[in-house]
């Protein structure tokens, strides 16, 4: 059996650098002689690395890269600089991401140097600025539209990034933006305890249920990183919710004291692929994030997901049922959940006996599965 050495190692994802900055700054302050190993993708196609023990600077460096390709970086230069530092000193670790790049895309490389070296990673900690949340769910532009990634092609929004690492991470170190700071007075909602501020917490609770939500204030105490659960978590139609209303800021609070609540929906019929068209508006509108799966009359063998992060909202399949149950369910988490008026909505779609007898291509394909099986 490979002996796992005793040293914190942490990864720490962001969207923004100077929230992820800020994060490892506070990370830094509890653990005064890690290594910190950082990489920030910049205009011209180059990487800037910069590594630091505490607060004092080792090694700054910029790496041209061939495509400016946010795999490449991981592959070309997180990577070995991590794996280098590793292999130096047996000390703790802190690694932060270039922002927007999702923590999976770094750990299917680097998991497995991590246990040819007897390693094991302690932490996933998502960094980010509540205060910021919501509009960022709700942006309609790419990251590379928003300036949040150096990659023209980068199509994802920050939205997807978003669900996505949320998803993934065992905690969240919720910082100050910096318009916060840089507009103090016009901007009391923004800080610590203010409104907007209160409300990107509640929002961040119910997105991840799951989630050590830390202020730098606090003790930092993240959560322990568990790879199975992380992907478990964040595989697509994966639907997470809070149990028993509890979780993070609002422990024990009842809907009526939340600002965002999570509606949960289940379908015991096929859904008619027309009727379920028609409804995808009303179940979508103002929804941050609509996830989970979908059990579809016209493709009724195929496992279609469902997910939405802010204003886009996308189907994909999964490939056939295999050993699962065929089923519908799906969560919806918003500031304006109407439940019954949403299950109406979703049970309206459902088949009715006579199409339940009727053959699958029947049906017209409405949503154009058979482009997606």
């Amino acid at each position: 059996m490979t002996k796992v050495i005793d040293v914190t190692l942490i990864l720490v994802t962001s969207l923004e650098s100077h929230i992820r900055d800020k994060a490892l700054d506070a990370l830094v302050a509890s653990m005064p002689n890690a290594m910190v190993v950082r990489h920030d993708l910049l205009e011209g196609e180059r990487v800037l690395r910069r590594v630091s023990r505490g607060t004092t600077s080792l090694e700054r460096t910029e790496i041209p890269l061939e495509h400016g390709c946010l795999t490449c970086t991981v592959r070309l230069d997180v990577l070995p600089t991590v794996t280098r530092v590793l292999d130096a000193l047996p000390e703790d670790v802190i690694v932060g991401l270039p922002p927007s790049v999702n923590a999976d895309m770094v750990l299917e490389y680097l998991e497995p140097q991590l246990a040819l070296r007897g390693r094991a990673l302690d932490s996933v900690c998502l960094a980010l600025d509540p205060a910021a949340l919501e509009d960022q769910m709700w942006d309609n532009r790419t990251l590379w539209q928003a300036g949040l990634s150096s990659v023209a092609e980068d199509d994802r929004t920050a939205g997807e990034f978003l669900v996505k690492e949320i998803a993934f991470a065992d905690s969240s170190l919720m910082l100050e933006g910096l318009f916060a700071h840089l507009f103090e007075t016009d901007a009391p909602g923004c800080q610590t305890g203010g409104d907007d501020f209160l409300r990107g917490a509640q929002l961040l609770t119910e997105l991840g249920p799951h989630l050590a939500v830390i202020h730098p204030d606090e003790d930092l105490a993240p959560a322990i990183y568990d790879p199975q659960s992380a992907r478990r978590r964040s595989t697509p139609g994966n639907v997470n919710v809070r149990e028993g209303g509890k979780g993070g800021d609002g422990e024990g609070a009842s809907a009526q004291d939340r600002a965002f609540t999570t509606l949960e929906l289940h379908a015991e019929r096929p859904l008619h692929p027309v009727r379920l068209k028609d409804a995808l508006h009303g179940l979508a509108e103002g929804c941050v994030w609509l996830r989970g799966t979908l059990w579809i009359g016209s493709a009724p063998e195929t496992k279609m997901v469902l997910g939405g992060a802010g204003p886009f909202v996308w189907l994909e399949s999964q490939g056939k049922w295999g050993a699962e149950t065929a089923h519908t369910h799906i969560a919806l988490t918003s500031d304006t959940n109407d439940a019954y008026e949403l299950a109406e909505l979703l049970r309206a779609c459902e088949l009715s006996d006579t199409e339940i007898l009727e053959s699958p291509n029947k049906f017209d394909d409405a949503l154009r599965l058979t482009d997606l099986t």
